[in-house]
């Protein structure tokens, strides 16, 4: 279920366990060839390497792989972003309906079942994957060379180009979702629920405003023919990057004759605001039963990874709080010293199924980015103290920055990541479409890594920070118990019941180190931080009311 909440769909879960061990398996090995690349600084010839890339001069690029199987990602220029006004999940929809909601022959339709026939002898990852994000919507497959032609025909070509929206499927998928909303992210993955919610509130207002699935209401109104529409305006050729490790020119053509026809489609800026919310701003959602608090702050910026800062803020935010790693200023300050919670986490842009990867998945590319963190579930008794903590903490790292051996320790882990951002060809062909996405076609995001990492100095990390983070201006989205959440609001308005560990939770010994004094005495600054946080500019919403329209303040 944590694909479907971003957006993602594959047939059932006959892999799921297999290739999540093997994910780990290979994700531990990768972590130790990483600690190995960190105790030297300078490029080694045995790093990992992108393949060879041939860009052509049309929408597509391919990846050299002597593979037996071909892989094909093909991305569509549209997403939530997209999604008409009062029927939000269209572009979810259509995505999920290409798929298995019917297509070709009207008198012996492909659905779900028969589609799992037809590719079953070519491998699972033959049959075909989405993701839907809000300006993105990615197809991937996996094929033997020897099959493609067939593959073309019985499924790409008429996949692609003729759709039958059965009424029947399109219910199906319907339901499917609206389970997924209603009861999987309100009420089954307090984590997801909380990441989502941000995503959301931070662009609440604009197109990026509501979730990849849709929103209750929307998916509620949404008819066969709303899909065919959306499909006929967006689904064109002229807005598809493909990227792949086919190289045959004949193939190629196969793969490129199978899109449907058509320009680049048009649209209008309404992606966000032009300035960020004036004031800190507080969501806070309630579960029945959730048995911690959750906490998140996000507001947008308009930094891209075309944009000179973007290596800097990347080491800069490998030192605030690179994620799922020990290796960051807030982990290292909220979990490892204090250990309040699991993790604690930073981010300069959208990254898809945090709960569930180690690494950032690509192909959910974004005009609009926005800086957040995330602080997994605490203590209810210590949300007041540690929504503190991390608003101070990233006051003070927009204040004074980084040292020269700050930048110079996180330049090293930064180089580190390269090693599982790069490590396969799968990955490479999805951050080879976010390239075509952000104008940076000839200037590939992995090809370019190390270098502009290298490249990176204390005194351009230092104006990055000064540049794109601050705390003045802040939107926060906290997940707690319906119990907590009204007293919570009033506590955080009036600044009441800050409650931190005590010496003995910390398990601190007497006389008081000297370390750990400095410790308790960081803790005293924390629980004095300001917040300023009137409560006209919180809101307590039940997770049951969460997602219902487009509009989340």
């Amino acid at each position: 279920m944590a694909g479907a909440r971003g957006g993602r769909f594959r047939l059932g879960s006959r892999t799921g366990g297999k290739m999540m061990r093997r994910a780990c398996l290979i994700a531990v090995m990768l972590l130790l060839g990483a600690a190995a690349l960190s105790a030297q600084y300078m490029p080694s010839s045995k790093h990992v390497k992108p393949q060879k890339v041939h860009v052509f001069p049309t929408n597509l690029v391919t990846v050299s792989s002597n593979s037996p199987l071909y892989q094909v990602k093909i991305m569509v220029r549209t997403g939530a972003a997209d999604d008409p006004a009062g029927k939000e999940g269209t572009a979810n929809l259509v995505a999920r309906a290409l798929i298995e909601g019917g297509f070709g022959n009207p008198q012996a339709p492909v659905t779900t079942q028969k589609l799992a026939e037809i590719t079953r002898p070519w491998g699972d990852a033959a049959f075909p994957t989405v993701l839907v994000d809000k300006q993105s919507t990615t197809f991937s497959v996996m094929v033997p060379r020897a099959s493609w032609a067939q593959y073309v025909a019985r499924v790409l070509r008429p996949m692609f180009t003729q759709p039958l929206w059965l009424p029947k499927e399109v219910d199906r998928l319907r339901r499917d979702t609206l389970t997924d909303i209603q009861s999987g992210l309100r009420f089954e993955d307090e984590e997801s629920l909380g990441l989502l919610a941000l995503d959301n509130y931070v662009f609440s207002g604009t197109a990026l405003g509501h979730l990849a699935l849709g929103t209750v209401k929307g998916l509620q109104a949404i008819t066969p023919a709303d899909l065919n529409s959306f499909y006929k305006q967006y689904y064109t050729t002229g807005n598809m990057y493909v990227a792949t490790t086919i190289n045959n020119e004949q193939d190629l053509s196969r793969l490129m004759a199978a899109l449907p026809a058509g320009e680049p489609v048009y649209r209008p800026a309404n992606l966000a605001r032009s300035v960020v919310a004036p004031g800190r701003h507080l969501l806070i959602i309630t579960q029945p039963n959730a048995i911690a608090t959750g906490l998140h702050l996000g507001y947008p910026i308009s930094l891209k990874r075309s944009d000179a800062e973007y290596w800097p803020m990347f080491v800069a935010n490998v030192f605030l709080g690179v994620h799922r790693d020990s290796f960051a200023r807030l982990y290292q300050e909220i979990r490892e010293e204090r250990g309040y919670n699991y993790g604690d986490y930073s981010y300069i842009e959208y990254q898809y199924g945090r709960p569930q990867f180690l690494f950032p998945p690509p192909t959910t590319s974004r005009d609009q980015q926005y800086f957040s963190i995330w602080i997994r579930p605490v203590g209810h008794q210590y949300t007041h103290f540690i929504l503190k903590a991390m608003t101070a903490e990233l006051d003070r790292f927009g204040r004074e920055g980084m040292t020269p051996e700050q930048v110079a320790a996180a330049k090293i882990k930064a180089r580190a990541l390269y090693l599982n951002y790069a490590e396969s060809v799968w990955r490479q062909l999805g951050y080879r479409l976010d390239d075509m996405f952000y104008g940076m076609r000839d200037q590939g995001y992995l090809e370019q890594m190390l270098a502009r990492i290298d490249a990176v100095t204390p005194e351009q990390v230092n104006a990055a920070i000064k540049k794109y983070l601050q705390a003045q201006n802040l939107d926060y989205v906290i997940v707690t118990s319906e119990a907590n959440g009204g007293k919570l609001a009033s506590d955080i308005a009036g600044d009441t019941n800050v409650q931190s560990k005590t010496p003995e939770e910390y398990h601190i010994a007497q006389p008081v180190p000297p370390d750990k004094q400095q410790m308790l005495d960081q803790d005293k600054q924390w629980a004095a931080y300001s917040l300023n946080i009137p409560r006209a500019n919180i809101r307590v919403v039940k997770a049951a009311d969460m997602f219902e329209t487009a509009r989340e303040r």
